[in-house]
C-alpha cells in the first residue's frame, strides 16, 4: 500500500484542504471521549485554524497529506516551538487504517520535527481512545502523564 500513496507537504496554505478530514477527526474524538464529547462536537474549524495559525506565528508548522489516486487518506499537522515538537493532529480515513498510512505520516512528522530543532516530541490523544495508544507506542511515543480537567 505504501508504494502507491502520494505524500504532499506544506505549511499553513494547506490548512483549508484538511478541513474535511479534521471534521471527521473531531467526530471520532467525540465518540471516544468519555467526558468531553460535547467539547469536540462544538469545536469549530475556524477556532482550530486560528490556534494553528497562532502556533505558526511562533515557530514552523507543517502539514502532510496522504492521497491515493486523488482520494484523501489522511493528514498530519506538526509544529516546533522552542525545541518542543508536537503532533497537532493526525487522522487516517477509516478505510485506510491498518495500511501503514498513519505510520508514513508519523515518520515524516518526526523527521521534520528533528530537522527543525525539536529536542522533545509530544502527541496528545483524547482520553478513551485507547486503540491509538498501541500505534503511538510503535512510533516510540510513551505516556508521561494523565491530565484531568473539570468544568467550571
Amino acid at each position: 500500500m505504501l508504494s502507491d500513496i502520494d505524500l504532499a507537504a506544506g505549511g499553513v496554505e494547506m490548512l483549508d484542504p484538511v478541513m474535511g478530514m479534521w471534521s471527521k477527526l473531531t467526530r471520532d474524538a467525540s465518540r471516544h471521549s468519555t467526558h468531553f464529547s460535547q467539547y469536540f462536537r462544538e469545536k469549530s474549524w475556524e477556532e482550530r485554524k486560528g490556534e494553528l495559525l497562532n502556533k505558526a506565528s511562533r515557530g514552523p508548522l507543517r502539514i502532510d497529506i496522504a492521497t491515493h489516486s486523488g482520494q484523501e487518506l489522511g493528514f498530519c499537522i506538526s509544529s516546533v516551538i522552542d525545541g518542543a515538537g508536537e503532533v497537532e493532529s493526525l487522522f487516517v480515513e477509516e478505510c485506510s487504517r491498518g495500511r501503514r498510512v498513519g505510520e508514513a505520516l508519523m515518520q515524516r512528522s518526526v523527521e521534520w520535527m528533528k530537522e527543525n530543532g525539536a529536542r522533545t516530541m509530544a502527541v496528545f490523544t483524547v482520553y478513551g481512545n485507547d486503540n491509538v495508544l498501541e500505534f503511538y507506542a510503535k512510533q516510540r511515543f510513551r505516556p508521561i502523564s494523565v491530565m484531568l480537567i473539570r468544568d467550571a
